[in-house]
């Protein structure tokens, strides 16, 4: 039997590993997760989830970060966030700190915790799981007398880089000079999309396999059954959309509006036939762009409010069309949403620019595809949810590859592999 030490991607809202760590347990392997305190705890947490304090956790630090108070766990507790728009956290944190600020409120205390569970459960391999990057430096720390260490990239690093360009040349040499040393050193690497992957094999040289995010139907199944989602008006048509509805850069509702719009102002029985239902927290932005909407459109947008995660799968489940939005040059986006959305058995309507989710919707043919300046596709998009071709033409297929324990047993293939050579190379090493 093989122990695993993870210390997975400590932001809330990042479910890679809680699935994949069940899985390979599932599998007969021992997992050990390491991870930060910052946001709580998790329903699940067991004697293998072993969380290390955090600067972040600090209530104090959180107001000088402009950051909302924690709220109870990292699945959540059913209350709302305390605001729905957080003010711009310190620019000293966000733009300062090289890879990232998680690298002084939370590595310090990581690191000698990490070396204490390797020597006492006698861990054979280290998967660090980022962003954040500076998780990935976890690594190097070890120095030459580490475990097998994976590398698993849930987004790029340098590749389409999440908070953008350094602003300045020093902060961008270093930055590069310690993602090379960590994709250089590791044993494994592992991008979540083939995006990512073909990047860091392209610059590095390294072959770098492609394994996404895996999820368990009996988990979610298990979630749903504890919870009641918002009723749905079964006499309308019903669309819907949970999380966040926009983000700059990244997810981009207003040609959708335009078209609905367009085909309410065409077609005056529209509003009584459509219904899109918002779920989770609108942002003071996302308010007035609803509040701009001619009063018939905005009629038919329907708000819930946050939901906790089993809400929102439920309200998925009940839904007619579940409403992706992603939008930007991000190639290599695929959000934890396209997960759910896959398992919730609904056609999805998604309005994608060309994205990894737009490839992965295409080929497993679980919805529409269509770019968020096109008007025209939109309008048409949105009258195939009404009068059914949408639903017509739901045909899914290929989708064992993103539902547990298929990652698992790819993951566990490329553990092993590093393993295998990490004892490799002290051999030769001892030589």
């Amino acid at each position: 039997m093989v122990s695993y030490y993870f210390p997975p991607n400590p932001l809330p809202g990042a479910h890679r590993w809680e699935s994949m760590s069940e899985a390979l347990r599932e599998l007969g392997h021992e997992v050990t997760v390491l991870t930060t305190s910052a946001s709580g705890s998790l329903s699940n947490d067991d004697p293998w989830t072993v969380r290390t304090r955090d600067m972040q956790a600090s209530p104090s630090l959180r107001r000088f970060l402009r950051r909302p108070a924690k709220v109870g766990s990292a699945a959540g507790d059913g209350r709302a966030p305390a605001t729905a728009e957080a003010a711009e956290p310190s620019a000293i944190f966000t733009r300062g700190l090289v890879p990232d600020s998680w690298i002084v409120t939370w590595l310090p205390y990581l690191i000698p915790v990490a070396r204490r569970l390797i020597r006492e459960r006698h861990i054979d391999a280290v998967v660090t799981n980022g962003p954040p990057n500076s998780t990935h430096l976890v690594g190097l720390a070890f120095g030459r007398r580490r475990p097998a260490w994976v590398v698993d990239f849930d987004d790029g690093w340098r590749y389409e880089p999440l908070m953008g360009t350094w602003p300045t040349r020093a902060q961008d040499r270093l930055d590069a000079m310690l993602e090379r040393r960590v994709v250089c050193s590791a044993d494994a690497v592992v991008g979540i999309t083939p995006p990512i992957a073909h990047d860091l094999n392209q610059r590095y040289g390294r072959r770098v396999y492609d394994i996404p995010s895996g999820w368990s139907p009996a988990r979610l199944n298990a979630e749903i059954a504890s919870t009641t989602p918002p009723e749905l008006p079964r006499e309308l048509v019903s669309l819907v959309h949970t999380g966040g509805l926009s983000h700059p850069e990244r997810r981009d509702p207003r040609g959708l509006f335009e078209a609905l719009e367009s085909l309410a102002t065409s077609d005056p029985d529209v509003p009584n036939q459509l219904r899109l239902t918002l779920a989770g927290a609108l942002t003071s932005s996302d308010r007035r762009l609803l509040d701009a909407l001619p009063e018939a459109v905005r009629g038919m947008v329907h708000e819930v409010g946050f939901l906790p995660k089993p809400a929102a799968l439920a309200l998925q489940r009940g839904a007619d069309y579940l409403l992706l939005i992603s939008t930007g040059s991000h190639q290599q986006v695929v959000t934890a949403k396209l997960s759910e959305y896959l398992l919730a058995e609904r056609p999805i309507f998604a309005v994608l620019s060309e994205n990894e989710a737009a490839r992965i919707i295409r080929e497993t043919r679980t919805g529409v595809v269509v770019a968020p300046d096109d008007i025209s596709a939109l309008r048409d998009a949105l009258r195939s949810c009404i009068d059914g071709r949408l639903a017509a033409n739901f045909q899914p297929r290929g989708l064992d590859r993103y539902v547990q324990p298929a990652p698992a047993k790819a993951f566990a293939a490329v553990i092993e592999a590093a393993i295998a050579q990490r004892a490799t190379a002290v051999s030769a090493e001892g030589e």
